[in-house]
C-alpha cells in the first residue's frame, strides 16, 4: 500500500493584508501585482513543504496552489482526488471574527467527508 502526501496552499483573495503584501513585494524587490506576490509566497510555502517532507521520506508528494475560498477549494480538491484525511491548522482569527464567520479548519471538520485533524 503507497501513500501519497498532497501539499495544498489556498491563496484567499480579500483586501486583508494587501499592505503587507505591498511592504513585503517592496522590501524583496518583487515585480508584479499583489496577486503575483501571494501566488508566489505561496509556491515557495508548498515548495518548502514539499523538501522537509521528502527529508523526513516522504517518496509521494503532489504539491498545489490555487485561488479562492479555502474552505471550497480544500473541499473541491479532497473531493476530486478522493483524499482519505485532511490536517490541517489552526491559525488565530480574533473570536469575534470566528464567531460570526468560523474558522476554515470548523468548517473543514464538519463538512469534508473525510477525516480531519486539526493542529495547534
Amino acid at each position: 500500500m503507497s501513500a501519497e502526501l498532497h501539499v495544498l496552499t489556498v491563496v484567499y483573495r480579500n483586501r486583508t493584508g494587501e499592505q503587507e503584501l505591498r511592504e513585503f513585494a517592496r522590501i524583496e524587490h518583487v515585480e508584479g501585482g499583489i496577486a503575483d506576490v501571494a501566488l508566489n509566497l505561496a509556491r515557495s510555502h508548498v515548495e518548502q513543504a514539499r523538501r522537509t517532507a521528502e527529508a523526513q521520506g516522504a517518496i509521494a508528494i503532489k504539491t498545489s496552489v490555487t485561488e479562492g475560498d479555502p474552505t471550497e477549494e480544500i473541499l473541491a480538491y479532497v473531493s476530486a482526488k478522493t483524499i482519505d484525511a485532511v490536517v490541517v491548522g489552526r491559525r488565530g482569527r480574533s473570536t469575534l471574527t470566528r464567531l460570526l464567520l468560523g474558522s476554515v479548519s470548523q468548517k473543514l471538520a464538519s463538512l469534508a467527508p473525510c477525516i480531519v485533524i486539526i493542529c495547534p
